[in-house]
């Protein structure tokens, strides 16, 4: 990214721009090189300013929220990374919630158990934002974001705002269509029913009691690494393959959870991707399965 065109965000953005920040700095898995420009946008009109950044210059803008789910590579990232965390507006109206994409998922489930409305709770524990469930249609084995979703605001990639029906948009497992669709997710709706306030905290809380056991909490991490392949778990062919514990520098297979792999101390982006790439490929000669990743790569790797 040239000077002038570090200077164009500066003057747009103020303090709400940074630049060579170091994504370890930012991301969950604590890890990743510089990232020529961090922003903060607040309204439409500065999403419009980095749409037309891009178009313009050529400049990748990625969006980002709670810096999971992704790995950045240790060269770092040349483009812009935007987080959503000022969009986060929630409200309902009957059985109708609507949040904006940078709302956390857990506080969108706090704001739901304030009120009184269950639906959400499948969501908790996933360390994200609305914006990124939608994206990858998160969720758990058996129930999705598209199953409760009822429309999509957002602007698409000729700088377009539009506002888009579950039924328009072609939803699969950890898929939506709005990966292609969308430059920038503004806000979703999603359908809730009415239910006792207790038994929503006593669900939550049996579905983290859950997590802690079987999920490696407390190491830096970006949640699980790869999809499930049709017909298989993910975590269960790892573990099969005898990989639980495996290392390569400071990141590892947790033993806990073999679909999770953890930062376990100054482990680079490059030692987490050399790892994916091990299992990926001791899956494939084993079991004639690719496993495909759940985290996005962003920047160069090997």
């Amino acid at each position: 990214m040239s000077d002038s065109e570090k200077k164009l965000i500066q003057d747009y953005f103020g303090r709400q721009a940074s630049f060579n920040v170091y994504a370890k700095d930012f991301t969950t898995f604590k890890t990743g090189g510089p990232v020529s420009a961090v922003v903060y946008p607040c309204e439409k009109k500065d999403i419009e300013f980095l749409f037309n950044l891009k178009k313009n210059t050529g400049i990748i803008v990625k969006f980002v929220g709670n810096g999971s789910n992704i790995l950045v590579s240790d060269h770092g990232f040349d483009g812009v990374i935007a987080f959503t965390k000022n969009f986060s507006h929630i409200e309902c109206e009957d059985e109708i919630v609507s949040a904006f994409s940078g709302a956390k998922l857990n506080k969108v489930i706090g704001f739901c158990i304030e009120k009184g409305l269950s639906g959400l709770e499948f969501l908790t524990g996933i360390p994200g934002t609305l914006g990124g469930a939608l994206i990858m249609n998160a969720g758990t084995k058996t129930v999705s974001i598209s199953n409760i979703v009822l429309s999509v605001e957002f602007m698409d990639h000729d700088g377009k705002w539009c506002r888009e029906k579950r039924e328009q948009i072609t939803w699969k497992y950890r898929y939506s269509q709005l990966k292609e669709k969308a430059f920038f997710i503004l806000s979703a709706t999603m359908k809730v029913k009415k239910g006792n306030a207790q038994e929503i905290k006593k669900t939550i809380s049996e579905i983290m009691e859950q997590r802690k056991h079987s999920q490696p909490l407390e190491y830096p991490s970006a949640g699980s690494v790869f999809k499930n392949p049709e017909g298989f778990f993910a975590g269960a062919l790892i573990e099969q393959a005898g990989l639980k514990g495996y290392c390569e520098g400071k990141a590892k297979i947790s033993e806990k959870h073999a679909n999770f792999i953890v930062n376990t101390g100054n482990a680079s982006s490059t030692d987490i991707w050399k790892l994916m790439r091990y299992i990926q490929q001791t899956i494939k000669n084993k079991y004639n399965i690719t496993l495909e990743p759940e985290i996005e790569l962003i920047g160069r790797f090997p």
